[in-house]
Formats: structure tokens, sequence, C-alpha cells
């Protein structure tokens, strides 16, 4: 019999906040953490605007030598050790899972690293690149300084990663490979070559990222590291402390046209849905809120609109939405990670987060997505929807204890 796996810590470093508490309260101020310039510059090219990490120190995590999305992950898993309370040390290590992934690794060490290698192609340096440019380096990490030695798993799924790396983690405890689990995601991707591949496939916009707004065109790239700390609802309850919600069961999809551009007729997201409220027993109608992906393109806002309403029928109109890029950016590999910690925090303390850059709805995008402004709301069931390049999608249900 699976067991039932509650989110009972969280740790958070974005945009809009290197803490659990300045993310909340940023987030339900409607804040925006883009760069305040125009453009971003970096080696003498001219990007659109990003959405950085401010004031994070990597010093008293011994991680400055590594790379920035090892560095991340590893305060991020910090935090929600000490938010939930729990003594690592007091356990079995075994007893320990891991499940941080990152959609690109280390893309800041490869850029750095490239022309003193090409000029001393040494073996020192190659395992000093390879050992910062890995994706799941994170989790060694996290496990070297934890003394953790459980399963670790590590799924890169594109902008979907953080959603699978929660559920998988989910997945391990419920299924008992493991009592506990630090899940979550990774990214630092603020780097030329990253901006000038998304530049050229058109996908960042030029000023400001706009979900769901009819002058939307295209989003902006953020950068950071959301973990959750999972146990079993008993254990939680055991030893008392918080629980910030359920998670209750999770559907993947896949859209296999093209790399970028979702199909209209193959309706990935929607069967996914539908797979999904299947599997956790419930209706459209149940649903209280919906965090949505909502990265701002002409294209991606459009195909998620009609594909909520081809799932939730009638019903679509009536839920409350939002997407949360227009505070944090599109934080890629990391972003779902970070908008079910959103998430949980709206379960947990009754609200909407809002859908910060929308202020002219598309007449397209018709559905509720909570425009500027907080609601205050009582969330029993949530929906967080996740899709990435390569025709990823991922949905999860979480739930009110």
């Amino acid at each position: 019999m699976k067991r039932r796996v509650v989110v009972t810590g969280m740790g958070v470093l974005s945009p809009i906040g290197n803490t659990l508490a300045k993310f909340r309260e940023n987030l339900k101020a409607g804040v925006s953490g883009k760069d305040s310039g125009d453009h971003y510059e970096v080696d003498g090219y001219k990007f659109p605007p990003v959405f950085p990490l401010r004031n994070f120190n990597p010093r008293p995590y011994g991680t400055h030598i590594l790379d920035p999305f090892i560095q991340y992950a590893v305060a991020a898993a910090d935090q929600a050790v000490l938010d939930a309370q729990f003594d690592v040390a007091a356990v079995d290590p075994y007893a320990i899972a891991l499940s941080v992934s990152s959609s690109k690794g280390g893309v800041h060490s490869l850029g750095r690293f490239k022309e003193r290698f090409l000029r001393n192609p040494s073996a020192i340096l190659g395992a000093r690149m390879f050992t910062s440019a890995v994706p799941n380096f994170a989790d060694q990490w996290i496990a070297r300084r934890m003394k953790i030695q459980g399963p670790a798993k590590c799924y890169v799924a594109a902008c979907a990663t953080g959603t699978v790396a929660i559920v998988q983690g989910f997945r391990m405890v419920s299924e008992g490979q493991a009592e506990y689990c630090l899940a979550g995601a990774t990214d630092a991707s603020i780097t030329p070559l990253m901006l000038g591949g998304y530049k050229n496939m058109k996908a960042l916009a030029t000023k400001d990222i706009r979900p769901f707004d009819k002058r939307r065109n295209g989003f902006l790239v953020g950068e950071g590291a959301g973990v959750v700390f999972l146990e079993t609802l008993e254990s939680a309850k055991a030893r008392g402390v918080k629980i910030y919600g359920e998670i209750v069961e999770a559907a993947y999809g896949q859209d296999s046209k093209q790399p970028i551009l979702f199909d209209l007729n193959e309706h990935a997201l929607s069967h996914t849905l539908k797979v999904l409220l299947k599997r956790a027993g419930i209706a459209s109608r149940d649903i209280d809120y919906m965090n949505l992906h909502g990265t701002g393109t002409r294209h991606g806002d459009l195909y998620e609109t009609l594909e909520l309403k081809e799932a939730l029928g009638e019903e679509a109109y009536k839920i409350p939405m939002s997407s949360t890029k227009g505070a944090t950016g599109h934080m890629l590999g990391a972003t779902g990670a970070v908008e079910i910690i959103a998430t949980f925090l709206g379960i947990h303390e009754e609200f909407i987060p809002p859908t910060v850059g929308l202020e002219e709805k598309d007449p397209a995008c018709d559905l509720d997505y909570t425009p500027g402004k907080m609601r205050q709301r009582k969330i029993t069931n949530a929906v967080k929807v996740s899709m990435g390049f390569g025709g990823q999608v991922a949905a999860v249900l979480l739930r009110k204890i």
C-alpha cells in the first residue's frame, strides 16, 4: 500500500528572495525580481533583462569554488532541512533519499573554464570542469555535506525538471524506498551561451515577461533553486511539525511533434491532466487553484489555455489560476520546484499568488489568471502544471491536510 507523503520543510533561492520568508513576502506583494536595466550585458553581448539572484553568499556552505547551480541547491536543501526541524544526523543515513535535479548543470563552469582548458588541457582542470558541470552533482554535494547515503535520482526534463524531481522524490517515499527525501531543482543559466540560444530561438521577450497578456512576446531568464523536505504523514505527525500540504498524485505526458512548440492536435497537456484527475479520483470542480506554466510566449500561453479548456471543460472558467514567472522570471529547470513551493505557501496560508505583468488580457486567453494582485482563498486541492522543450509535460496534485 502506498504511503501518504507530505511536505514539512521548504527552501528557496529566487530573484524575489533568498529565504522562504522573503520569497513569501514578495510573492504576496506581487514584486518582480527583474533587473532594473533595459538590457543585460555580458562578455560584450547585449541581451534582454534577466531575473538574477541578489546578495547570495555561498561561502558559509563551503561551495564557493563550485558552479552556482550546486551552490544554490546546497543552500536550498539546507533551508528545507532547517524549516522541517529535522536532525539528519539522528536517523539512518540510508533512510534519506535525494531527488535534486538541474536541466542544464554547470553551464557557468563550462564557459569559465573553456579557454583555460584549451590552452592547457590538464586532467585536473578537466576533472574540475566535470564535477562542476554534470546535473547530478547537486545531489552529490548535498549528500556529502549532510552525510546522506540513501538513493539518489536526477531526472532532466527541460523546464519541467523541478516538478518531475519532486514527483520522483514523492514516489520514493510513498513506495517505501526511503523514509525521507530532499527533492527539487536548481539552475544557473544566465550565461552568454544559454541567453544566446534562447534569443536565437526567438523565445526571449524584448523587455518584460507578461504571461497571458495580449502584448506578451516571450520569457526572461531567472535562476535559483527550490527544495522541499518530504516524509510520510505518520512521521510528520509523530514529530509534531507543521505540514504545508500533501502530494497526492502525479502524471506525465509527451508531445512528439517537435522540440520547441507543442502541437495543438496532440493534446499532451489535456491528456496528462485527465490522467491525473482519474488517478487522484477527483473532478474538475474539486480543483481550487492551478499554478500554470505560463511562460509569456505567444504560442505557449495560448496552447496552455486551450488545453485547460479541453481537459476541464466549463469548470476551467471557474478555477483561479496564475503564473508566478512574472515575479521570478523563467527559472528553467528550477521553475517547477519553486512554483510548487509557491503553491504550497498558497495552500498553507490561503492565498492565490498573482500573475505579475498581466495587465491587458489576451481575448484568446480568457481564463481567471489572477492578474496583478494576490487573492485570499481557501485552497484544498491545487494542481501544478509544467511543460518543457522536448515535449515534456508534468502535472501534480497538491492537497491541504
